[in-house]
């Protein structure tokens, strides 16, 4: 074989690793957004189990709380005698939205509705657990139950039971009405009921991992119903793929550009080879085996003007060229990561990124027995600025207001615009107090601020919500945090606005503190 026929068969096979490389990581990077997309998945399943375990947990605290009210005493006497569902339904219906079914200790119906397969599992179910409720699927359909005995003296002479319905209503709120998620409890290999109707009694696999319905496919993952009665259907949770897929095509269609295009160019470097035979041809066969194993070599430059010379020295404008592409993919990679959590016009963090950094932040105060405070600012009477003077005013204003809140906020501060005119601050600290200082100073200096737009001075005054979390307070949650802090905002704003109010756990939080600064001293104190 000739050398110019053993060249022409190299640059050939460059061609053939060239495009078995980028098919190999098109695989590969399939095989990681997939892998990415089932992990995701299994998190939300987890999250939702999680949920519902909590659900379940307040459902039965609620049973409890009930069974121990002392309207009780007289309805378990007078609900056989003189219509129990009516006594009930009035000395109850301020209590709870969730229906309740009270019974005698003989199993006997004295109050609430008449569900027999509800009552046949209530009467087998021992009524003692106060963490705990069961499911169960009736003719007027599926349940969550919670048990608990009206205890009276030492005797139990009714069992008191809270029923939530698990309908379609209940799927939408867990999992919304958007086509991504799908929530829905199968049963006899069909959905029986879901949060998206036009996907019901379509028929579904128990065994796969994929449902088909209405031109959508998703990724299921089956969520536990842990005390679910015999019969009840399973639930699950779906996750749409036609993102994913888009973004699969995407790439690949960029994966056949770069093939088709290497491929030329590495036929093209091929075609001036066999035209200029010279001396860099060595170094050019050693740079080329260097890029089969995956490296970019950097290339010395001849200063020489042969066609051979030439070609390496554009050689090494391909390495350079591609090692600034690399950089630039780190970088536009870092900004995107950077663009997912941060709002484009204020730059704080968003909700996204909030919903990452509070598992950690709640960690943290478990850990080392600190406080989570939640600072909620909302700015007063923003729609009037918006209405007089443009939607572009309001934007400076809400920038105006980030970066006073950037330049006076603290190095433990997590910042945040959760939507509007509505800003937070997350800290981790030793004394709620410092939140509340906090708080006032950005009031104060909101207040001594006008923003400035096109040479117009806008007041502005902030009214703050003030809640908070310590460790040995329970298990704390981020809902449950911004609920206090928002009860507080609405509060300030009923006060006047331009104020600050504080949730009752911070003041649980402030006495606590003082009692743990208390024992401090005593410990410290070497008498």
């Amino acid at each position: 074989m000739t050398y110019q026929k053993r060249l022409i068969f190299y640059v050939l096979l460059l061609v053939l690793l060239l495009t078995g490389m980028m098919m190999l990581s098109f695989q590969a990077a399939r095989d990681v957004i997939l892998a990415t997309s089932d992990e995701q998945l299994r998190h939300a399943a987890q999250r939702e189990q999680d949920n519902l375990r909590t659900l379940r947990a307040a459902l039965a605290q609620e049973a409890l709380r009930i069974a121990a009210l002392p309207q009780l005493d007289e309805l378990t006497v007078a609900a056989g005698a003189v219509g129990g569902d009516l006594t009930y339904r009035e000395q109850f219906s301020d209590v709870s939205a969730n229906p309740h079914i009270l019974l005698s200790p003989n199993g006997e119906l004295l109050s609430g509705p008449q569900i027999p397969e509800v009552i046949e599992a209530i009467t087998g179910h021992p009524g003692q657990n106060s963490h705990d409720a069961f499911f169960v699927r009736s003719s007027q359909g599926l349940f969550m139950v919670a048990v608990a005995p009206v205890i009276r003296a030492g005797q139990v002479p009714a069992t008191l039971a809270v029923l939530r319905r698990l309908n379609r209503d209940w799927l939408q709120h867990r999992a919304g009405v958007a086509d991504d998620y799908l929530l829905f409890f199968a049963l006899h290999q069909q959905v029986l009921l879901s949060n998206h109707p036009v996907s019901e009694h379509h028929g579904f696999d128990t065994g796969a991992s994929i449902l088909r319905t209405a031109g959508q496919q998703y990724s299921v993952r089956e969520i536990v119903l842990e005390g679910a009665r015999p019969g009840m259907p399973r639930l699950w949770l779906g996750v749409s793929e036609a993102q994913l897929y888009a973004e699969l095509r995407r790439y690949e269609r960029w994966v056949y550009l770069f093939t088709i295009l290497g491929g030329a160019a590495v036929l093209m470097v091929g075609w001036l080879i066999l035209r200029n035979f010279g001396r860099p041809f060595s170094q050019l066969m050693n740079t080329t085996q260097e890029l089969l194993e995956g490296r970019l070599p950097v290339v010395a430059r001849s200063s020489a003007n042969t066609e051979m010379d030439q070609l390496v020295n554009r050689f090494a404008d391909v390495l350079d060229s591609l090692r600034l592409e690399q950089k630039e993919l780190r970088q536009v990679h870092e900004k995107l990561q950077h663009t997912a959590i941060t709002d484009s016009l204020t730059k704080l963090y968003n909700r996204r990124y909030l919903q990452e950094v509070a598992p950690g932040l709640f960690a943290q105060v478990d850990r080392d027995e600190r406080y989570l405070t939640s600072i909620l600012l909302d700015l007063d009477h923003f729609k009037e600025i918006n209405d007089q003077h443009g939607h572009l005013a309001g934007d400076a204003v809400l920038v105006h207001f980030s970066r006073l809140l950037k330049h006076n906020s603290r190095a433990n501060d997590h910042l945040f615009r959760i939507g509007g005119e509505e800003f937070l601050i997350l800290n981790v600290t030793e004394d709620p107090e410092d939140s509340v200082a906090l708080a006032e100073k950005v009031r104060e200096l909101a207040a001594a601020s006008d923003a400035i737009y096109q040479g117009l001075a806008i007041p502005l005054t902030v009214s703050a919500g003030i809640s908070c979390h310590y460790a040995g307070s329970g298990s704390g949650s981020l809902s449950q945090l911004l609920r206090g802090a928002d009860k507080a905002l609405y509060e300030a704003k009923a006060n006047g606005r331009n104020c600050v109010v504080l949730h009752g756990s911070c003041r649980s939080a402030a006495a606590v503190a003082k009692t743990r600064s208390a024992i401090k001293l005593v410990k410290n104190d070497p008498a």
